[in-house]
């Protein structure tokens, strides 16, 4: 993965460690720069497993290009419960953004029950939502009036394809 430039905030998930410049170049075959050892040694860093942007859901919606079809990490509050499987991220602009829509699509993950303005962060991929492409794709079960219903009110606009939602404090997602 390439890091994005400027501010643009990420997640990164992974391991824990501290910074040992040798032990971190011997077992990563890395080739760090010695600078870093000044300013890192003994300390705390993440041998990253993965990692995401994190955009606001209101940055996702007012310009849903810049993110289509790339793992992102969005972190909000819980708006609207509108499924067992689907439920909508709070926006979190004054003007020009809306809701984004998730739906959770691994069966894997055991969805604890979201309470609305629940901390959460969902992981996923950004796509259009386009009901025969989601069906296509993905074994959702959805009833007929849930799938009616979010056709009417997001064709074609974005949805999060949710692989992990996790709840968080308040204080991970301020920014």
């Amino acid at each position: 993965m390439v890091l994005p430039q400027g501010d643009t905030e990420v997640q990164v998930t992974g391991k824990v460690t501290k910074f040992v410049r040798a032990e971190l170049e011997r077992d990563f075959d890395l080739d760090l720069d010695p600078e870093v050892q000044v300013e890192y040694e003994n300390k705390p860093a993440i041998v990253a497993q993965s990692i995401a942007l994190a955009p606001e859901a209101g940055e996702i919606t007012k310009n849903p290009n810049k993110y289509y079809g790339k793992t992102i990490a969005v972190p909000a509050e819980v708006e609207e419960i509108v499924g067992s499987n689907a439920f909508t991220l709070d926006e979190d602009e004054l003007i020009g953004g809306s809701d984004l829509l998730v739906l959770v699509a691994n069966r894997k993950q055991k969805l604890a029950p979201l309470k609305k303005d629940e901390k959460v962060v969902a992981t996923g991929v950004l796509r259009p939502f386009v009901v025969a492409d989601i069906e296509r794709d993905y074994d959702l079960t959805w009833d007929l009036n849930l799938q009616r219903k979010l056709e009417a009110e997001y064709s074609k606009k974005p949805v999060l394809v949710a692989e992990s939602v996790y709840p968080v404090s308040k204080e991970d997602i301020a920014k």
